[in-house]
């Protein structure tokens, strides 16, 4: 009685293969970039103009929340704007934006209307036209900001700007 068919060992070569491959390329991997010092310099002075782009439709019982959480942001105001894409909705969410925004005037808010609904790719790519930030966040209505300084915190790893000559990209 043969213990080990012809097929049995085709069968553990080609998991050995399935397997050990990719287990293998992420040793190399790993002994090869995660011991290295990135050398990512973080800068919590670092203050860019942030565009947060805001898309809608039908979100009147949520928007102004949204735009509260961003309002919360201890990030300095002339470095901030606020897109709001609206693709035509039919519950009042333009004229909840245009109350919130009465109501807060040192906020840089822009409420963009579409006369139809063309879906949300159409939609991003007409507020891109108009954000002048140097970064651009866009965000979901029922996606909230974490804390008071989320944008500080997370511009702050932005300020590191890599060079060629950085050892990012040096290979070594």
């Amino acid at each position: 009685m043969k213990l080990i068919t012809t097929l049995d060992i085709v069968a553990l070569a080609l998991a050995a293969i399935h397997f050990g491959v990719p287990l293998t390329y992420y040793y190399w991997c790993k002994k090869k970039w995660l011991p290295k010092p990135w050398n990512i310099k973080t800068d919590p002075n670092y203050k860019p103009k942030v565009t947060i782009i805001v898309p809608t439709y039908n979100e009147a019982k949520l928007i102004e929340k949204k735009l509260d959480n961003i309002y919360e942001q201890e990030y300095p105001r002339d470095k901030l704007e606020v897109i709001v894409i609206d693709s035509a909705s039919t519950d009042g969410t333009p004229e909840k934006v245009k109350q919130w925004a009465s109501k807060h005037p040192d906020l840089n808010l822009k409420l963009i209307q579409e006369p139809e609904r063309r879906g949300k790719a159409h939609a991003l790519n007409m507020a891109l036209r108009h954000a002048t930030g140097d970064v651009v966040i866009i965000t979901d209505v029922d996606a909230w900001l974490a804390s008071k300084n989320t944008l500080a915190e997370t511009m702050k790893w932005l300020a590191d700007r890599f060079s060629p000559s950085s050892s990012l990209f040096s290979g070594g």
